[in-house]
């Protein structure tokens, strides 16, 4: 069984045994917690050895962990989004307690979709009071990033069927949800999202997070290119889904328009740099290692409601530097540089999620060496314990599943170029640090099997089993060799 499973997913690296060694650790890790025999369980998100997370899954499986299997064994990546669309009575029921319509889905999720986050996590340990973080309520981002990933999902494997069994219902209610949680800000013909917490969870109570706002934009034009498809290619399963859902003939009307207007925080024409949220660059500006030097206790929590970093542009982990990873077909090289300039000084590296995407941002900006050190930061965070297994007050341990699907990605959609254009080919356009001679990496892909070799010259895609495939090797387009 081993053996099959390597033949899917191992990646090899010439360049130091340590690199090697560690991505095979986190290859392991992430595919043990994963519930690959069925699509009624989540992965979680501190595996199943975390009294405090207790198995449940987080946004972590769908940005960090569900990735790994999208080019290795997408069946896999299927029951993971299956069980999204079995929980999605839970959603409903979070979205209708807190008087929204649609799905919204619960930041810590268990087997019935229902919120596990509780409303007080930490307490504060100069004082013993409990601190309410809005976790479970605020960080809204968790629907959109479920839809981003089903449609991620169709794109990579070409399993539309996928989409008219299972995914157009998730993206329905979500954009259902959507709509109803969005703000129309009359005076400028936007629609906004206040009250929020981003990735960065030190900076709650926030407006206009401009990773939220993007996904929730995007998850509102998933819903409305599924609805069109399935109107022209499979009319009796939108019927039926549509009478289930009660869908009303000026809904996906309403989506469009809220996604056609929606507040998307633009790059600075001079600087380049996408503002984490509104008011972010009139907080203090201050290092990581100042604010360590202002806590009156070394357990104290840093974020909010009153924590060392709230007032300040320190974050606990990767923000902006998760848009510019997950909607990097949008932003050009010199805005992802520009930005992983201006943020890597300013986070604490709080959260094992943080180095994987400001890894992404400093291959995008050329500096390869700092994007290595991301890399090991990512992999070795377990086999060198280099995360506090207490925050807060609370102790929060076990393996770091996402940073062993953060590890993955990072070696071979970042360093590897693996990637899927818009108009759906599978393009490869490498870029090794300079102490990997080579990486070798297999590929699923539409049902085809493929071996990416790469060096730093040269690029060999090889087609193992399947149809004949063309592939766009460094902007160039030309066959797998058979």
């Amino acid at each position: 069984v081993w053996d099959a499973i390597w033949a899917d997913s191992d990646v090899t690296i010439d360049g130091p045994v340590a690199d090697q060694a560690s991505l095979r650790f986190c290859l392991y890790h992430n595919r043990i917690a994963t519930p690959a025999h069925t699509d009624h369980l989540p992965i979680g998100a501190r595996g199943l050895s975390c009294q405090a997370y207790q198995g449940a899954a987080f946004w972590d499986q769908e940005v960090y962990n569900l990735p790994v299997f999208l080019y290795t064994q997408p069946e896999i990546a299927r029951r993971l989004l299956v069980y999204r669309q079995r929980t999605i009575d839970g959603a409903c029921r979070k979205a209708a307690r807190h008087g929204y319509e649609g799905a919204f889905y619960a930041w810590i999720s268990g087997d019935t979709g229902d919120e596990l986050c509780p409303d007080v996590f930490f307490r504060d340990v100069l004082t013993g009071r409990e601190i309410r973080n809005h976790f479970n309520l605020w960080q809204i981002h968790i629907s959109p990033d479920i839809v981003t990933t089903i449609d991620q999902y169709v794109r990579v494997t070409g399993d539309t069927a996928f989409m008219a069994d299972h995914g157009a219902e998730v993206a329905f209610e979500v954009a259902r949800f959507l709509r109803s949680r969005v703000l129309l800000d009359e005076r400028h013909g936007v629609y906004r999202c206040i009250r929020l917490l981003g990735p960065d969870e030190w900076h709650e109570n926030v407006d206009d997070n401009a990773f939220t706002n993007y996904q929730v934009q995007a998850a509102l034009d998933v819903a409305v290119r599924s609805h069109r498809w399935m109107s022209e290619n499979a009319p009796d399963a939108l019927e039926a889904l549509s009478r289930r859902l009660h869908l009303a003939p000026d809904e996906v009307a309403a989506w469009a328009r809220v996604r056609d207007h929606m507040y998307l925080p633009e790059p600075d024409p001079q600087t380049g740099l996408i503002e984490q949220f509104t008011g972010f660059f009139d907080l203090e500006d201050v290092s990581p290692d100042e604010l360590r030097g202002r806590l009156l206790n070394p357990q104290e929590y840093w974020g909010w409601p009153n924590g060392v970093a709230v007032r300040t542009q320190v974050s606990k982990q990767a923000d902006v530097p998760v848009l510019t990873w997950a909607h990097r077909h949008r932003f050009d090289d010199d805005v992802v540089a520009a930005n992983y300039r201006y943020y890597v000084p300013r986070c604490a590296h709080g959260s094992t999620l943080s180095h994987p995407p400001f890894g992404f941002a400093a291959i995008r900006a050329g500096d390869l060496d700092a994007a290595l050190a991301h890399f090991r930061a990512t992999a070795t965070v377990d086999l060198l314990t280099t995360a506090h297994a207490v925050v807060g007050g609370t102790f929060i341990g076990g393996i770091h599943t996402a940073a062993c699907g953060g590890a993955y990605q990072f070696a071979v959609i970042g360093f590897g170029g693996l990637d899927v254009a818009d108009n759906g080919t599978l393009t490869i356009d490498p870029a090794l640090p300079a102490e990997w001679s080579s990486i070798s990496y297999p590929v699923t892909f539409r049902g085809r099997h493929l071996r990416v070799t790469a060096t730093h010259d040269d690029v060999d895609v090889a087609l193992v089993d399947g149809d004949p495939i063309d592939v766009t090797i460094r902007g160039e387009r030309r066959p797998a060799r058979s």
